[in-house]
């Protein structure tokens, strides 16, 4: 947990930046040890939800925060209760759950935080046509149930696309009253998902707003990320970084470090304490 203002910070998502195939590898590990032991905390902000962070190894060894579900809630330490900034409200995901329907789209509603591992789902193109979805319903079948009405809060909504299609223009407009922001698919790594968050709310803001309740200004912050979700936190922070070979890093203005799992969190740390201590560790 960080109680006060920390030096600077390096705020960094999971799954495809720091974390490949739910490990964390020992350099990268013993990198955020160097960080931390300077006074620079490392700030986890992820898509994933609680229980699909236990999954992660090494998590714990490098975070000294998480931000989960791209923002929507906070977990303070390993065994801490997370806690959620905010949910859908029952006439917004009334609202939302019609335009998806009339669009004929794929979607889970999840349940408020902490629960929000366990989600309802409604199908409308048939199966086998939307493999990505198949697949994702397969892997969280103890979580899910289909659709059983409006809940009264969800934490956030989730479109599953077909790879090669796109949500129509229309269905894009209607839903921009919300936050909507897309990013490829942890299954299959081409499908594209989209995730509906209550306005306002994405890695940036949740960022921003953690920052802010520590007095640390962006300037002293390094973001790292490697998809279009990460963006708004990269944006914010005062250096932001994209890991090379990722769909950021090849759409985006950001400076590119290695890839994931092979030297981008350790160039991040390196730059963190150069910048933010004035010295850093040489190779070794």
């Amino acid at each position: 947990m960080v109680t006060s203002t920390p030096t600077g910070l390096l705020a960094t998502d999971l799954d495809g930046t720091l974390a490949v195939g739910g490990v964390i590898n020992r350099a990268d590990r013993a990198a955020a040890a160097e960080l931390k032991s300077r006074g620079i905390p490392v700030l986890v902000v992820t898509g994933r939800n609680p229980e699909a962070l236990k999954k992660v190894e090494g998590l714990w060894e490098v975070a000294d925060e998480v931000l989960f579900s791209s923002g929507a809630g906070v977990l303070t330490d390993e065994d801490a209760e997370p806690v959620g900034m905010g949910c859908l409200t029952a006439g917004e995901t009334a609202e939302i759950t019609a335009i998806l329907d009339e669009a004929g789209e794929d979607y889970c509603l999840l349940d408020p935080i902490p629960d929000n591992h366990c989600f309802s789902w409604k199908r409308h193109r048939p199966t086998g046509i939307n493999p990505d979805f198949d697949r994702w319903m397969n892997l969280c079948k103890i979580w899910g149930r289909p659709d059983n009405g409006i809940p009264a809060q969800a934490s956030q909504v989730l479109i599953v696309l077909p790879p090669g299609t796109f949500i129509q223009r229309k269905t894009t407009m209607a839903l921009s009253r919300w936050s909507v922001f897309h990013s490829s698919s942890p299954v299959d790594h081409k499908s594209i998902w989209l995730e509906i968050f209550p306005t306002g709310m994405d890695k940036g803001s949740a960022l921003a707003a953690w920052c802010s309740s520590r007095d640390l200004p962006k300037e002293r912050v390094l973001a790292l990320g490697n998809d279009f979700n990460d963006e708004s936190m990269l944006a914010w922070a005062g250096m932001g970084r994209a890991v090379g070979g990722s769909p950021l890093a090849r759409e985006s203005v950001f400076p590119v470090l290695p890839p994931a799992g092979m030297g981008g969190f350790e160039a991040a740390v390196k730059e963190a304490l150069e910048c933010f201590t004035g010295c850093f560790e040489p190779d070794r």
